[in-house]
């Protein structure tokens, strides 16, 4: 029942914050020397945007990334996102696929020739301007479709004239919108990644260690008749949620551990014992995984506290080739709010927390072939309902990942719990927007079913600063047309899927609206709107993000849907007299890096 309350209240946040690399990465890459191959995951003419995603990456792959202005010929001025250099073209073609498979999909080798040093600028800069910064000169690469400046849902922002800030004193006014204030240096989530040096060579040890600590509290508006406010008793319940993530990668070489280990209280005992209550989709269980790596105290089924590993793998990786076993997280898919071609795992819409995705028993090979095109394979294990590994719960899934001109295509083809899966994606650039589309075609041997989304995102400057917006439309090939009186008669392929967390909606047709807006350099705000184009309910979503300290974030938001009864995002029949959905929820979440 949780399960289907959770589908009843897709919305998406959308929310990030501008940060930039900071000056350690800078003086490395200075270091090292200019000349080479270099990663790029993305080229703007706005340096706030090359910021932002700077920092996003070195969080998410722990390699510092660097945003460096270049004369691109053809384009102009424009701010590159990369990482190096590499000595050797095969060097960096393999980082470019591990940039891939671990989130950044866009990631593509350039080349550098002849640029001094002093070229380098950590984005935002303090005081160079495009008119007086040395721009290199960036040499042609086959491999590199003009996509490349027009990535990861930071388009191409029109350049704004930035006059170099005055000199920091005591007596200085607030920071100006999207500047960092003069004595903050890096918010520690963004820094602990950037920071990090490279892997280590063959013959020396490396270890990175980090630990989250989060504190999140909901309080919900239920109406009359809902199953939680009848379970409770409570008309307007709090709950709360604390989790300390303790994150470990010992790297030797081409060998590396990944594991996590999560350490979670949930004084609710509803929330504790139903994962559609979990914030972040972290589930308290492993019953249907390959490997039960989740446990309480004494072994306690209505414990508060609860243990369990979301990371525990082995990975080995040469310049080309790359095998992953154990638990792991992977994300297929260019949905921005809904993920048909994402198998495992994908993140509901609702989810506020997606730091961490949750993690599958899994064996993942990768393969890179000259040129940059790419090939993986995942073979996930999983436990049956009666408690069997059975070869009817797994699934074994290819993906093929080609550049082709100004696209970028992505094939899947799995047998996917005893069903066949096939998938096509498409991204291209189109008009200073990045436009994806992904279309997914599934059988189960007695019916087949057609899914997909296609969605737009466009960032530009407004008010000194700048603004993200997104489009997306979405068809759930597994949903209805008309929703049942009651929610037990839905159509069992939907409801697997909903069981599984594949599909968060009951119908066909839906379309999402988004934008978020920094209002400061600390300080950023975001709303997102999810509609049924069946009934005309809608979902929103608004979030105000802030980094309370140089190591914490401080995140609050409101969620409140527009329907009437039977409508997805009203209130939806599940029984006589009971229903889910409907309420109205505000959050409070913290977060702490140590």
């Amino acid at each position: 029942m949780s399960k289907l309350r959770f589908a009843g209240l897709a919305l998406l946040l959308a929310a990030g914050l501008a940060a930039p690399v900071p000056a350690a990465a800078a003086e490395q890459a200075a270091a090292a020397g200019s000349a080479g191959h270099w990663v790029s995951i993305g080229a703007f003419r706005a340096r706030a945007a090359a910021a932002q995603l700077a920092a996003d990456a070195a969080i998410a792959l722990a390699t510092p990334f660097t945003a460096l202005a270049a004369d691109v010929p053809g384009q102009g001025l424009l701010h590159r996102v990369l990482a190096g250099p590499y000595a050797t073209r095969n060097e960096a073609l393999a980082v470019a696929a591990q940039v891939r498979t671990n989130g950044f999909k866009d990631a593509w080798v350039v080349v550098l020739q002849d640029a001094p040093p002093t070229a380098m600028v950590v984005a935002p800069p303090a005081a160079i301007t495009p008119a007086t910064q040395a721009a290199p000169i960036w040499e042609g690469d086959s491999d590199l479709p003009p996509i490349e400046v027009l990535l990861q849902g930071l388009p191409d922002v029109p350049a704004t004239p930035a006059a170099p800030p005055p000199l920091p004193t005591e007596q200085a006014g607030p920071s100006p919108v999207g500047e960092a204030p003069a004595d903050y240096q890096l918010h520690k989530m963004r820094r602990r990644g950037a920071a990090r040096g490279r892997a280590a060579s063959p013959k020396h040890w490396a270890s990175d260690f980090d630990m989250r600590a989060k504190w999140y509290a909901s309080a919900l508006d239920l109406p009359t008749g809902d199953a939680l406010r009848l379970a409770t008793g409570d008309a307007t319940p709090i709950r709360h949620h604390g989790d300390l993530r303790l994150m470990w990668r010992p790297t030797f070489g081409q060998w590396r551990l990944l594991i996590d280990h999560a350490i979670t209280w949930r004084p609710d005992p509803i929330a504790a014992t139903s994962p559609g209550f979990t914030f972040d989709q972290t589930p308290l269980e492993d019953r249907l995984r390959l490997w039960d790596l989740a446990w309480a105290p004494g072994n306690d089924a209505d414990a508060t506290l609860r243990y369990r590993f979301d990371r525990l793998a082995v990975e080995y990786r040469t310049e080309r080739q790359a095998v992953t076993l154990g638990r792991q997280a992977v994300s297929w898919g260019g949905g921005l709010v809904f993920q048909p071609m994402d198998l495992f795992n994908p993140f509901a819409p609702t989810t506020v927390d997606q730091d961490y995705k949750v993690g599958d028993d899994m064996i993942r090979i990768e393969q890179l072939f000259p040129g940059g095109s790419e090939l993986e394979f995942l073979a996930v294990g999983r436990t049956s309902p009666a408690g069997k590994r059975d070869l009817d719960v797994a699934s074994f899934a290819l993906k093929y990942r080609k550049a082709a001109a100004a696209a970028e295509l992505e094939f899947l083809a799995a047998h996917h719990y005893g069903g066949q899966v096939l998938g096509v994606g498409v991204r291209v650039p189109a008009g200073g927007v990045l436009l994806r589309t992904d279309i997914v075609w599934t059988s189960d041997g007695a019916n087949e079913y057609v899914s997909g989304v296609v969605n737009a995102d466009y960032s530009f400057a407004l008010a000194g600063t700048t603004a993200h917006v997104f489009g997306e439309y979405f068809y759930n090939g597994f949903g209805v047309f008309d929703l049942p009186p009651d929610l037990r008669d839905l159509p069992p392929p939907l409801v697997r899927r909903l069981g599984r967390g594949e599909v968060f909606n009951l119908m066909r047709h839906y379309a999402a609206l988004g934008i978020s807006f920094r209002w400061h350099y600390l300080l950023n705000q975001s709303l997102a709107v999810i509609g049924n184009l069946h009934d005309g309910s809608l979902a929103a979503q608004a979030s105000l993000t802030f980094d309370a300290s140089d190591a914490s974030r401080l995140q609050v938001g409101l969620t409140h849907p527009f329907g009437s009864a039977g409508d997805e995002f009203g209130s939806i029949a599940v029984g006589e007299d009971l229903t889910v959905g409907g309420g109205r929820q505000g959050y409070l979440r913290f977060v702490y890096f140590f």
